[in-house]
């Protein structure tokens, strides 16, 4: 008897683990016991951070809200690949997603195109393409009705943050530690558990090898051979840097040749991600960090650092109890964007064969067989960009030239060199406009083409082409400039995150923490959890030791400088908050959250209109959408003050009115039309009446609706050192997106 599969163990975490974790927590629901092993000393390459369209189907499985995903990962739009002296030093071409022009079932749009320029009716290729002449012009926006392909740039580590607090919020537990053995069952071969260093055994019936390039599970372990296609795709070395942005980004990636290899521009909204990918047999590492670093712009903000690696395939990414996805599974460089494609891709197929009632082998089979198929299709294409080229000006090129390529790729590249079709199989990746692209832009030109494009008098194909070309010249003078777009749509938070040169430490809330709960005097619940960190001290270090990148905010009323909180300390924070608060809450599903360190340093008399009142963090929401809140307090001087929490004396038009003025009126003014004098509110007036307080105590958090007017209850006269001294009223604070449970 096959034995059912309810214990989930995913090894390693960053984009592939977090992914994993997040849609099969989506798709299969509660029924498993899903966790997931990382550890926070081991790192992540992270060099992938431009994807194409398909990652739209994964926001789809997991309900995200686009704005939400945009601000939460840094993103930027793209539409496609700028090619740059591939086909020959100086020749540049566009490899845009969607679909150009208009085809006929029986010949695509390119063999009208072809007709067109031996009549000389059709202008560039290009032209006929909206996303094509969209990314050149620097112009999105999102049309309706799928009327634009776009994908996104984002950071991945973010990303992969991001998806780890959505996961944790759907049960999924993770756990910290190196995998120090992993054991098996001497009669079936199956994985049994992972033994952590200096940790627990954890015990599963089914292993998803999520380590990386290690391969910890599928190859170490289960021993299976790793197939190398080096002799193909000749580069097996990269370089990553991180650099400021000096202007607006470009909707496009950028792939620029060099005589040994390539190097990719992802423009982000806080930085742009820079890199190379070249053969370590035609130049050295540092010749290759040296023309990385001659051709970038902005400041470098890390030393760049060298990958290794191998392209290629496991021969098999699933055997016995174990599936391997990401890079355990194989490795394309990042050429066509496809690393998170493929990680998507692997997911979702082992949803549709998930071996409820026990391993099948038919199953096996076939989950090998379709990821076997799908990644040669997608190495086929890289493949195509080095071989069809007129380089010749490098042993790289001219050995890229020469080579023999896979027999199905040749068998392409000569029928469209013969005919300009492009049949391709079901289900392949790259449609026929994304192999037309670059077989054109690599310099083929096909000797033939459809004869029913003949069909058409001069008069006719020109007023077909025309029409194209002015449909696409009306939609992109609608577009706005891609950086206006993000500004209006999802424009990212610039606070700087804390960036020691110390390994950041974990926030290991205390498990026997208890949560209790203040009832205030309008019935409104704030949860208090005591003694809520095992190492508070730690997070102080932390905040000590980044004290110089504290910034205040301009045009934010908090008083006092920020600091982003560390993704991996926010994650165990927001995962926290949705296991233990989200239910007595009464929140829906989560929509993301932000975690910063804060302190109050402005004298009350420097307080602006907003500051000298109380507030809710639920502003601008959605009615769908619902805001909770945190402070964690870190300092032990009690008399620095905690939170007072208020409900209006005033009617709602009244409150709107006053919150308005505080918004547009100078100090002066505000106080003298409501006479509140300089300070903060720590008390009851005219308009607002305290209706609960909680004293700060040093490791305490509490936890609310966002919606409850509060302040803190900051007694600057008692104690002005005491604030201005060290860190001072040093706490964490942290927000809480989700939908209300009426409206997910």
């Amino acid at each position: 008897m096959n034995k059912p599969i309810k214990r989930i163990v995913i090894a390693g975490g960053g984009t592939a683990g977090w992914m994993v974790a997040a849609g099969l927590a989506k798709c299969l629901g509660r029924q498993y016991d899903f966790r997931l092993v990382e550890s926070e000393e081991i790192g992540t390459v992270g060099v992938g951070e431009a994807t194409i369209p398909t990652l739209h189907l994964m926001n789809e499985i997991l309900d995200l809200d686009e704005r939400e995903f945009v601000q939460a990962t840094q993103a930027t739009f793209k539409l496609g690949i700028h090619f740059e002296n591939w086909r020959n030093v100086g020749q540049h071409y566009f490899h845009s997603f969607g679909r150009t022009g208009k085809g006929h079932w029986t010949a695509g749009f390119q063999h009208f195109w072809l007709e067109g320029r031996r009549r000389g009716l059709a202008s560039d290729y290009g032209d006929y393409c909206l996303e094509l002449r969209a990314a050149l012009d620097k112009r999105f926006a999102t049309l309706p009705d799928n009327g634009i392909n776009y994908a996104y740039h984002f950071d991945a580590t973010l990303y992969g943050q991001y998806l780890r607090r959505m996961a944790e919020a759907m049960g999924v537990q993770r756990l910290e530690g190196k995998i120090a053995e992993v054991r098996t069952d001497a009669a079936s071969g199956d994985i049994t558990g992972l033994q952590l260093q200096d940790g627990p055994l954890l015990e599963g019936d089914f292993f998803i090898d999520c380590t990386g390039m290690r391969a910890l599970l599928i190859g170490q372990t289960l021993g299976v051979p790793y197939e190398s296609w080096s002799h193909w795709l000749p580069c097996d070395s990269a370089l990553a840097v991180q650099t400021t942005s000096v202007g607006e980004p470009v909707p496009y990636t950028r792939s620029i040749a060099h005589p040994w290899g390539w190097q990719w521009q992802i423009p982000l909204q806080h930085r742009v991600g820079n890199g190379v990918v070249f053969s370590s047999r035609h130049v050295s590492d540092d010749e290759a960090k040296a023309a990385l670093l001659a051709n970038v712009q902005g400041e470098v903000l890390r030393e760049p650092r060298v990958i290794r690696f191998t392209p290629g395939q496991r021969e098999q990414v699933w055997k016995n109890n174990c599936v391997a996805i990401g890079l355990s599974s194989g490795f394309l460089e990042p050429l066509e964007s496809t690393s998170i494609h493929l990680i998507q891709k692997g997911m979702s197929r082992l949803v549709e064969l998930f071996p409820t009632d026990g391993i099948r082998q038919s199953d096996v089979d076939e989950y090998n067989q379709q990821s076997r198929e799908a990644i040669e299709v997608i190495r086929d294409f890289i493949i195509l960009h080095y071989h069809v080229t007129d380089r010749d000006d490098s042993p790289f090129w001219r050995d890229c030239r020469a080579m023999d390529v896979p027999p199905l790729l040749a068998h392409r590249i000569q029928h469209f060199r013969d005919t300009a079709r492009v049949m391709l199989r079901q289900g392949e990746l790259f449609a026929e406009n994304s192999w037309v692209q670059v077989m054109m832009g690599q310099g083929i030109t096909p000797a033939s083409h459809h004869p029913i494009t003949r069909n058409m008098d001069d008069r006719s194909l020109a007023d077909f082409l025309g029409e194209i070309r002015k449909d696409i010249a009306r939609t992109l003078m609608k577009l706005p400039r891609h950086q206006q777009f993000i500004q209006q749509f999802a424009p990212a938070a610039k606070l700087p995150v804390a960036t020691p040169s110390a390994a950041v430490p974990a926030l290991r809330i205390n498990p026997r923490a208890r949560v209790e709960v203040l009832t205030l005097a309008d019935s409104a619940k704030v949860f208090v959890v005591d003694d809520f960190a095992e190492d508070p001290e730690a997070l102080v270090a932390l905040a000590q030791a980044t004290a110089d990148q504290f910034k205040a905010m301009p045009g934010q009323p908090y008083p006092g400088p920020q600091l982003g909180l560390p993704d991996s300390l926010a994650a165990e924070l927001d995962g926290f908050f949705r296991r233990q608060l989200a239910e007595p809450l009464r929140l829906g599903a989560p929509l993301g959250m932000f975690a910063r360190f804060s302190r109050v340093v402005q004298d009350p008399a420097s307080l602006d209109a907003r500051q000298r009142i109380c507030h809710r963090d639920d502003s601008g929401l959605d009615p769908a959408e619902a805001m909770s809140a945190c402070v964690h307090y870190l300092f032990k001087d009690e008399s620095l003050g905690g939170t007072v929490f208020f409900r209006p004396r005033v009617p709602d038009e009244q409150v709107r009115q006053l919150r308005q003025d505080a918004q547009a009126l100078e100090p002066r003014a505000f106080g003298d039309k409501y006479g509140l004098a300089p300070g903060y509110m720590t008390e009851s007036n005219a308009y607002f009446e305290v209706i609960g307080r909680v004293p700060a105590r040093w490791n305490r958090a509490i936890f609310y609706d966002g919606g409850i007017f509060h302040s803190g209850d900051i007694r600057w006269a008692d104690n002005p050192a005491g604030y201005r001294a060290g860190l001072g009223r040093l706490t964490v604070n942290a927000f809480f997106k989700s939908r209300r449970p009426d409206r997910s």
